[in-house]
């Protein structure tokens, strides 16, 4: 069932059932008030006749007058009570029974007790109770009628912004690039969910363009060792002895590469789906005086001075994360730096600064951060940089390079 149907239905559901009880109480209502003159009126006769007797010493005469009657009876039985109640009485004028109102209270003229009984005709109350549901009945044939317009024509308007942008998203196709165009509304509501749409279809475009892209990239690159190993392995088998160690150590460093690889793409993988959780302050200055310590066979390997100012802060991020942060930034400064050269380390409450001598790249610097991005003459696998703006999207950080004087800088702020 669709949905302006469903709250069609709902509402003139809701409206009949509202209007029916409210009729019902309407009625009573009116209908207690209608009764409570009449009984007040049958007191005012009650009174007349009290007065009558007391001036006169005598009862008054019966009378049979239009839609009222009073009679008298003797009264035989000692107890003496009042009351009012509804009955049905034979009208000699129309010749039919028609409903009264009946109040009888008991008298004494000269020592003779009597039962005085004073007649009201309720004709002319039902008469106007009747006119009353007629009208009432009217009103809710003309609400009824209404609300259906309302609900078929008003509000079929009213919702068309939903329609427009349902229609919008049921031929949005991924594969056209084609933006959604949704039509502007004065509903607040609407106007909402346009731009939730909005955003959310430019997320999912963005991220199927770069799972698009990622999937491609990482297709060609794990092609390259993988035909080194099947190259390889054939060259072992055709040769025998010959060469026998310098193959097995190509196939040894191509399936090395290709295990790197994988792993960096699992990596890649987590993070993007958000695997890494539990968010803790973690102590970065320990945590960078233990990667120096890590490190520092590296560093003399290649003859490299490592300089630091830390500042003791604590940063709120996942531990794991943290650790490959700082082991992508530490390898990439001592793996693309001249021998003998320098790398600085600054880490303070706002941001932590990495710095590194070395050659300038052999592409634009605004590609640093893409997936597979490397030099020309690199054993990498492209992804260190890719992993840490990954991390740093992750964990609500922005990571920003510059080149300058030969010195390669990552600025990552908190």
């Amino acid at each position: 069932m669709k949905l302006l149907n469903k709250y069609s239905r709902a509402h003139i559901i809701t409206a009949c059932i509202v209007l029916l009880v409210s009729s019902a109480v309407y009625y009573f209502i009116i209908r207690s008030i209608l009764l409570k003159q009449i009984d007040k009126d049958l007191k005012v006769e009650e009174q007349e006749i009290i007065d009558f007797i007391n001036a006169n010493k005598s009862l008054p005469h019966a009378s049979d007058y239009k839609h009222q009657q009073i009679k008298f009876e003797v009264l035989r039985d000692k107890k003496q009570f009042r009351e009012t109640i509804n009955t049905i009485e034979f009208d000699e004028r129309e010749k039919e029974y028609e409903p009264y109102r009946r109040l009888s209270f008991p008298v004494e003229v000269k020592g003779v007790r009597y039962k005085a009984f004073v007649y009201k005709s309720q004709v002319e109350t039902e008469d106007l109770l009747r006119l009353i549901m007629i009208l009432t009945a009217t009103i809710f044939i003309v609400l009824s009628i209404l609300m259906f317009i309302i609900n078929r024509f008003v509000l079929r308007e009213l919702w068309q912004p939903f329609f427009n942008t349902l229609s919008q998203l049921k031929n949005f196709d991924l594969h056209t690039h084609r933006q959604l165009i949704l039509s502007k509304s004065s509903v607040e509501e609407f106007e909402e969910l346009n731009k939730s749409v909005f955003l959310m279809t430019e997320k999912v475009s963005n991220e199927y363009e770069s799972l698009k892209a990622f999937t491609d990239n990482a297709s060609h690159e794990m092609q390259t060792p993988i035909a080194i190993i099947r190259s390889k392995l054939d060259l072992l088998i055709q040769s025998a002895h010959e060469s026998q160690e310098d193959q097995l150590q190509a196939i040894y460093e191509a399936t090395g590469k290709l295990s790197k690889l994988n792993q960096a793409l699992l990596l890649l993988t987590k993070i993007d789906n958000h695997q890494f959780g539990n968010p803790k302050n973690i102590k970065f200055k320990r945590l960078i005086e233990e990667k120096i310590l890590q490190f520092d066979e590296l560093l003399k390997a290649k003859d490299l001075k490592l300089t630091h100012n830390l500042s003791d802060v604590c940063i709120k991020m996942n531990s794991e994360l943290a650790d490959i942060l700082l082991n992508n930034l530490f390898s990439n400064a001592i793996k693309h730096n001249f021998p003998g050269g320098r790398i600085e380390c600054i880490l303070n409450e706002n941001k932590l600064s990495v710095s590194n001598s070395g050659p300038q790249l052999s592409f634009d610097k605004m590609k640093i951060f893409e997936r597979f991005q490397k030099r020309n003459n690199s054993d990498g696998i492209g992804l260190g940089l890719a992993v840490v703006k990954e991390i740093c999207d992750a964990s609500g950080f922005t990571i920003a390079y510059l080149y300058a004087d030969r010195q390669h800088t990552f600025n990552v702020m908190f």
